[in-house]
């Protein structure tokens, strides 16, 4: 493979994995209730499909010819996931707040194990921060109510990354 180039199908089963690695996780941990919410496979494809579509985009429109930033990664799925909304209520009555914001936080969290490796260990070294809940919960805000585009998103998984002295 020629630099710059893309494997697609290792790029789409890395991002698979990752998402549906966070998606056990919170059923494991009782996060979110199972007989309140259901994760749409039939979306996760379209995410993972709409993502490798503008990942060569992403490389071609910015003569990317190495690995794209992993804050732009985080980013460009965080808005995909909120886009499309893989997390589908099961009922008309819900019992619990996280349900109804399943995908905001379902969106940020996976943002932020792509920022640090796509490693959901280091990213709930961050969630036990002392700042973070209420970061999060702005942000859970932000894409709940607040309009913003990928790149926006990107630029704050940038920012996150920075403020950690993260590379």
């Amino acid at each position: 493979m020629k630099p710059g180039e893309i494997n697609i199908e290792e790029m789409k089963k890395k991002r698979t994995e990752l998402l549906m690695g966070l998606w056990n996780y919170f059923l494991e941990v009782n996060f979110f209730d199972s007989k309140e919410v259901k994760l749409s496979y039939p979306l996760v494809n379209e995410i993972i499909e709409h993502y490798s579509i503008d990942c060569t985009i992403l490389k071609y429109r910015y003569k990317i010819d190495d690995k794209i930033e992993r804050s732009k990664i985080a980013g460009l799925m965080t808005a995909l996931i909120m886009r499309y909304r893989p997390i589908n209520l099961l009922t008309n009555e819900v019992k619990s707040k996280e349900a109804l914001c399943a995908n905001e936080t379902f969106a940020i969290i996976y943002g932020l194990a792509v920022c640090f490796e796509d490693s959901l260990y280091e990213c709930m070294k961050i969630v036990q921060m002392q700042w973070f809940h209420k970061w999060f919960d702005e942000f859970k805000y932000l894409l709940h109510v607040r309009h913003y585009t990928a790149e926006s998103l990107a630029f704050i998984f940038k920012t996150l990354r920075v403020f950690l002295k993260t590379k």
